[in-house]
C-alpha cells in the first residue's frame, strides 16, 4: 500500500473511532451528577493520538470531523458549536504546547491542558449562545474535573501508543 493511502486509511479509522466514542459518550450521564456536563473526554484520546503519531494537520482533521460526524449521528447544532469550540481551542493549545515546549510536557500534561481548555472553549461558546457571562461562574467546577479526566485520557493515549509500538504497528 502506498504511504499516502496508508496514512489516509489510518486517519479515516481514527476519525471513525473518535466519532463513535464522541457519540457514545454523549449518551452517558455526567460523571459527577452534581456538576452537569462533566464527561471523561474519551474522544480526545484520538485527537491526542493523531497529534503525537501523525501530525498537527491530521489532528485538526480528527477534531473537526469527529465533531461533525458525531453531530450528524445524533447531535444538535448547538451541540456542534460547543463540541467544535471546545475541541478546536483544546487541540490548538495542545499542539502549541507540544511545539513550543518540545518534550518538556508529557502526554499527561498535554491531555490535562487540553481538557482544561476544552471546557474553557465550551464555556465561552455558552456565553455567546446565552448572551451573558453568568455561565463563567460554572467554569471553576468544570476546570476541577478537567484535570483528573485529562490525566486519565492522557494515560489511555499513552497506553495505546505503547501497545501499538510493542505490536509493531507504530514505530
Amino acid at each position: 500500500m502506498k504511504e499516502d493511502t496508508k496514512r489516509l486509511a489510518t486517519l479515516a479509522m481514527i476519525v471513525a473511532m473518535a466519532s463513535a466514542v464522541h457519540y457514545l459518550e454523549g449518551l452517558l450521564p455526567p460523571i459527577l451528577p452534581a456538576v452537569p456536563g462533566t464527561k471523561l473526554g474519551l474522544a480526545n484520546i484520538f485527537s491526542l493520538f493523531a497529534l503525537v503519531t501523525m501530525g498537527v494537520k491530521e489532528g485538526y482533521a480528527v477534531v473537526v470531523l469527529r465533531c461533525l460526524v458525531g453531530t450528524l449521528i445524533g447531535g444538535s447544532v448547538t451541540g456542534l458549536l460547543y463540541a467544535v469550540s471546545g475541541g478546536l481551542l483544546s487541540y490548538t493549545v495542545m499542539a502549541l504546547c507540544r511545539r513550543l515546549l518540545k518534550g518538556r510536557l508529557s502526554l499527561y500534561g498535554l491531555s490535562a491542558m487540553g481538557a482544561f481548555f476544552h471546557n474553557l472553549g465550551q464555556i465561552l461558546a455558552a456565553c455567546l449562545v446565552m448572551g451573558n457571562t453568568y455561565v463563567l461562574y460554572y467554569f471553576p467546577y468544570l476546570a476541577l474535573v478537567a484535570i483528573p479526566t485529562g490525566l486519565l485520557t492522557g494515560f489511555a493515549t499513552n497506553l495505546c501508543i505503547k501497545s501499538l509500538k510493542r505490536g509493531g504497528v507504530l514505530h
